[in-house]
């Protein structure tokens, strides 16, 4: 007959490891992974209204998306940093390209000095796909592509207007204070270093500029037929272009809203164009 005091260990082990994840904590399954934030389960109405200023007819109709269970996104994008570690341990060649004057893509590195705190840029979505596959392989987690719902979910954080956070002044349209969007105004002639700028409500930071990332869906003129379980849309495996969200240092703060949607061939690589990971929990 096993002791008392041992069946009682056992039990809070057992206990602790089937508690359901906190939403805002934050973890790292290795020193050079990304640094992860709980998002909590629920829902929220996806797609913006008629009446937004900027809305494209791509952004609806709205709809209810509703997140079964909690899960984790990166809190900033993936960092110059981390991506080279990515480089450094697996031998990984990201292609080169991008032929507009001055925004030439060397191997992951843009022409603009890059911090290693700045985000990973130059990368396509294949490549972030082969990221994700050697995150889960070497934590030996659930690492993935980010999806549409995911991404929009975690930029409102609960909001429900075309930020989580007020314009820099009353009548004005300018986000400088919370965002790197539209030029040097806030600092910064390109990429910001992550967490510049503070968090939403989430503890997720950067959601409305600095460098657009890659989502996981497939294009789509609206959102008629998606899925509503927050899952990435992808009705076809060899789509050729796939959504982008979030805008970048260099655009209007009107694509920085949290509904706005764009969309890039896979194969597009720039110095505009980062990434999150997501983790099932």
């Amino acid at each position: 007959m096993l002791p008392a005091l041992y069946c009682v260990t056992a039990l809070l082990t057992a206990t602790q490891a089937t508690a359901a994840p906190v939403p805002g904590s934050v973890f790292k399954d290795c020193p050079d992974c990304p640094e992860m934030v709980v998002l909590p389960a629920g829902s929220f109405i996806m797609g913006t209204p008629e009446g937004e200023l900027g809305r494209q007819p791509d952004e609806g109709p709205q709809h209810k998306v509703t997140f079964a269970k909690p899960f984790a996104i990166s809190r900033f994008h993936v960092t110059a940093k981390e991506l080279n570690a990515y480089i450094k341990q697996t031998g990984v060649v990201i292609k080169s390209g991008d032929e507009r004057p001055g925004r030439w893509c060397e191997a992951s590195k843009p022409s603009y000095p890059q911090g290693p705190r700045q985000p990973a840029v130059c990368i396509d979505y294949h490549e972030v796909q082969a990221y994700t596959e050697w995150l889960s392989k070497k934590t030996g987690k659930r690492y993935r592509m980010v999806s549409e719902a995911e991404r929009e979910y975690a930029a409102r954080a609960g909001s429900t207007g075309p930020f989580p956070f007020p314009f820099d002044q009353e009548g004005g349209y300018q986000i400088n204070k919370h965002a790197n969007t539209y030029g040097p105004k806030d600092g910064y002639s390109y990429s910001s270093p992550v967490g510049s700028y503070p968090p939403n409500a989430f503890g997720v930071y950067d959601m409305h500029g600095n460098v657009y990332e890659w989502v996981a869906d497939c294009k789509h003129p609206d959102y008629v037929g998606a899925p509503t379980d927050g899952s990435a849309w992808i009705d076809d495996k060899n789509c050729e272009r796939a959504h982008m969200r979030g805008n970048d240092w260099g655009e209007s703060p009107i694509f920085s809203r949290s509904g706005n949607r764009n969309d890039r061939p896979k194969t597009t690589r720039g110095d505009f164009l980062g990434f999150r990971v997501v983790q099932e929990l």
